[in-house]
């Protein structure tokens, strides 16, 4: 075995690991495996600090001098891996387990490609198979929560996920569960829907304030409605098409992973009590939270607690809603739109007989993306609004909690005018996206007293819940704004009459 100071200096310098691993006292060589080209993978855990305990994926060889370095991404490591695959090779560890290597084609040749990865929590690289581009896809931190390999072999030659080539995974000593190590899949060219979205958006800023110095009245909200629904016409039709491809590719994991069973009840009660259970530890913690006003705190949770209070009686008056296979972490980028494809499955459970199938849904990845939306409507206007008021993002973005109760006449009606106009938007993107199928541009997901409007509901509050928590956690007050800003509207009826410029 590699001793620990070797791994402990690689990692110690490398530039991937996030900050709760950077954290760790050291890292501890739990097992290893030659792959040939001079490459080993090391399995590792990380020995104290916030992610005590977790496993990572390790791909080094010894350079010139004999010091490990980083093999993930080299051309030695990809081929060794795909090589490995087509033949469907199983290496045996030094602690007794093995690393299992399937795929379904031959390779007659493999060369590497440039590729940019950009920023990824895991390693990317591109390589060409027999003439087609292909993507290598190691996961750094390994866990049985990472099932996409197994998914886009379950979905491999259907119309909505990439070809899936082959995988391996870590079978520990004993036969415990296999954990995936990495994928090779086809590279679907394109951009993500978040690029058209970006572009239209910031192209409506001009519309609504012309003159940056001039002040902007606060308009009608007709007329604001009117000109947001005419500036998104071009985005109408692939909005859509996006929205029919995502019921289609439900309808596609449905039978294939369902395999014809019929759906289970979601475990609403349980999921709604875990809910609770969070939003009051959030609720204890929230006085805690440097940077966010006490008031929109106050206001928040209080609109969460009666909208947990609604739910309660809305599943009490209601039947059983069914479950059903989803994405799992949809982000606006994981939608490709020229033309539709999804990247980055995961799915929280891959077939009737695996735990957790009970506890997802498709209106999951729906709540998911109008999650998202509210994000990037929120981010974008904070920006604009900054700019337009010669003040940090920040600034704005903390005002928009109440209005900008606290800014001059100007001021305010330019923070107003912006955040409104982004809500306007981003409600119409949603109503093309999301909403159901044939209900034409109407607001996102069903109206008061739609069959699934309480699981959805349900959803949006664990979603919005888990973002608020990790922001906390990770001390992002900006972003904990955004999640204030979307609780503080809650705890109605139904959360789609009210508007968020409109409270104050």
């Amino acid at each position: 075995m590699t001793s620990d100071t070797q791994l402990h200096e690689l990692l110690r310098g490398a530039d991937w690991p996030p900050e709760d691993v950077r954290r760790a006292d050291r890292y501890a060589p739990i097992d290893e495996a030659p792959l040939g080209s001079g490459t080993t993978l090391f399995v590792v855990s990380v020995v104290g600090g916030p992610a005590h305990g977790r496993l990572l994926l390790v791909p080094a060889r010894a350079d010139g001098s004999g010091r490990l370095v980083d093999a993930q991404g080299s051309a030695g490591f990809d081929l060794a891996c795909v090589r490995l695959m087509t033949a469907g090779g199983r290496i045996r560890t030094a602690r007794g387990g093995h690393v299992d290597f399937r795929g379904g084609t031959e390779a007659r040749t493999v060369s590497p490609l440039p590729f940019a990865q950009g920023r990824s929590s895991n390693s990317l690289s591109l390589l060409d198979i027999d003439g087609r581009p292909h993507l290598h896809k190691t996961y750094r931190s390994l866990g049985a929560e990472v099932r996409e390999p197994e998914l886009l072999r379950l979905m491999d030659g259907s119309a909505h996920t990439p070809r899936w080539f082959g995988d391996y995974g870590y079978v520990p000593p004993g036969g415990a569960e296999r954990l995936a190590l990495g994928v090779v899949y086809t590279y679907t060219p394109g951009s993500g829907i978040d690029t058209p979205l970006r572009a239209n958006l910031r192209a409506l800023w001009p519309r609504l304030t012309g003159d940056p110095t001039s002040v902007p009245h606060h308009g009608e909200p007709a007329a604001l409605d009117g000109l947001v629904r005419e500036h998104l016409a071009p985005l109408a039709a692939p909005l859509r098409a996006a929205r029919s491809f995502l019921g289609g590719f439900h309808e596609e994991l449905r039978v294939r992973l369902g395999r014809g069973t019929p759906p289970p009840d979601y475990p609403v009660e349980r999921a709604l009590r875990a809910a609770e259970e969070r939003c009051h530890a959030l609720a204890e913690r929230a006085g805690r939270e440097a940077g966010l006003p006490a008031a929109a705190l106050d206001s928040a949770f209080d609109s969460l607690a009666r909208e947990i209070a609604l739910l309660r009686t809305a599943f009490d008056a209601a039947g059983t809603h069914p479950a059903g296979p989803c994405h799992g972490d949809l982000h606006l980028s994981h939608l490709l739109w020229d033309p539709p494809r999804l990247i980055d499955i995961s799915t929280p459970s891959t077939g009737p007989d695996a735990p957790g199938w009970a506890e997802q849904s498709p209106l999951q990845d729906l709540v998911a993306l109008g999650r998202a939306l509210e994000y990037f409507g929120a981010d974008e206007a904070a920006y604009e609004s900054a700019r337009l008021l010669g003040v940090d993002s920040t600034e704005t973005m903390l005002a928009s909690l109440d209005g900008g109760a606290g800014l001059p006449p100007r001021e305010r009606a330019v923070l107003l005018l912006v955040f409104e106009a982004a809500d306007t938007w981003r409600r119409h993107v949603a109503g093309l996206l999301l909403a159901h199928a044939g209900s034409g541009e109407g607001p996102a997901g069903p109206g008061p007293g739609a069959p699934d409007e309480p699981l959805r509901r349900l959803l949006y509050l664990r979603r919005l819940l888990h973002e608020l928590d990790y922001n906390f956690a990770h001390a992002r007050p900006y972003h904990a704004a955004i999640d204030l800003r979307h609780a503080m509207a809650l705890g109605l009826p139904s959360p789609l009459a009210r508007t968020l410029t409109t409270r104050t």
